[in-house]
């Protein structure tokens, strides 16, 4: 396999969907490392935000060799679950942090980092949907 070849006729589209995929392993990284501690005492299967963030990566990886005319569409469902888990996640510790109560622990910053994340990672992948994945316009499907 010709790697130059391969990379030489990826679009604008594909490049701003690699950016945040690469964002995406990164923030999937911080929350296995830190979502015991970031995420409210209540909530269990922290790891489900990084497992979806992941899932995004790999299907960005698979469109790396199997172009697909779509592929960011794609990569914004699966961002949009992360952000969307990450959502489910977090209200506990945004209620504590207005409320200026300890109930159930959690860390607000993290948390809003957590989502903000997300949402720029799923904002960027909607931007790359208006853009070519390929140069030559060819796809797999």
């Amino acid at each position: 396999m010709d790697v130059k070849a391969l990379i030489k006729n990826k679009g604008l589209g594909y490049w701003i969907c690699a950016a945040a995929s690469v964002f995406a392993l990164v923030l999937a990284i911080i929350v296995f490392a830190t979502n015991f501690d970031a995420l409210p005492n209540t909530v269990s299967n922290g790891w489900a935000i990084g497992l979806v963030l992941l899932i995004g990566v790999v299907v960005q990886i698979a469109v790396t060799f199997f172009p697909i005319r779509f592929a960011s569409a794609v990569s914004v469902i699966v961002y949009t679950i992360a952000f969307g888990v990450t959502a489910n996640k977090i209200p506990n510790a945004i209620a504590d942090h207005f409320n200026q109560v300890n109930y159930t622990g959690g860390d607000f910053g993290m948390c809003m980092f957590y989502a903000v994340a997300a949402l720029v990672i799923t904002l960027a992948c909607v931007v790359a949907c208006f853009f070519k994945q390929t140069k030559d316009g060819t796809a797999v499907v």
